[in-house]
């Protein structure tokens, strides 16, 4: 069974750009470059394979509406847990947070319609993970992170498809692999 999920990429020179940011404590992990991304819904193992999959998904995904956007990483936080915490970059509040909530709901209606998964009933906190800590990182480092970083900006990036991951855990971390990609509608472009 195969670990899916639906994401919006980030470049690697953005990626890059975020991770460099990070706290250099012991026990910080960061996320390799290639794996940032941003994701929209986490399916688990409940579609089974990656191509069956992509063949349930692939005719909705194929014809979303939402138009391509653009975004920019903006602020950041963190998630506390017993585990640890993980260290996000946010977004930018404006018309691509706006589009980006729209393909979250328009991605999850083609999950619902084409598989009957009911839509995760948290609110959606778009966000891109950059490291996992564990436990053991100082509190002072990872709040010194943290006040440098409220003001973080990223350079705006466009988003063009929709992909869906499979996340193969190993001894390194996850390694994300591409099963299927789609990509959104043209962006109207204004008139005379």
């Amino acid at each position: 069974m195969a670990r899916l999920f639906i994401a919006v990429e980030v470049p690697p020179a953005q990626a890059a750009w975020l991770l460099s940011t990070l706290p250099a404590a012991h026990g910080v992990r960061a996320a390799m470059a290639a794996q940032v991304h941003l994701t929209l819904h986490f399916l688990g193992e409940g579609l089974g394979e990656a191509a069956h999959a992509v063949e349930q998904l692939g005719p909705g995904l194929g014809s979303l509406r939402t138009p391509a956007f653009v975004l920019q990483a903006c602020g950041a936080g963190r998630f506390r847990s017993g585990y640890g915490s993980v260290l996000w970059a946010g977004l930018a509040p404006g018309p691509g947070l706006d589009e980006l909530r729209a393909l979250h709901a328009e991605a999850g209606q083609v999950l619902a319609d084409a598989t009957g998964m009911a839509p995760e009933r948290r609110r959606f906190h778009p966000h891109l993970t950059l490291a996992r800590c564990k436990p053991t990182v100082p509190e002072s480092a990872l709040r010194a992170w943290l006040d440098a970083h409220r003001m973080l900006a990223s350079e705006p990036w466009r988003v063009a498809r929709l992909v869906l991951y499979e996340s193969r855990l190993g001894p390194q971390g996850p390694q994300h692999l591409v099963r299927g990609a789609w990509p959104l509608a043209a962006a109207a472009t204004p008139g005379c």
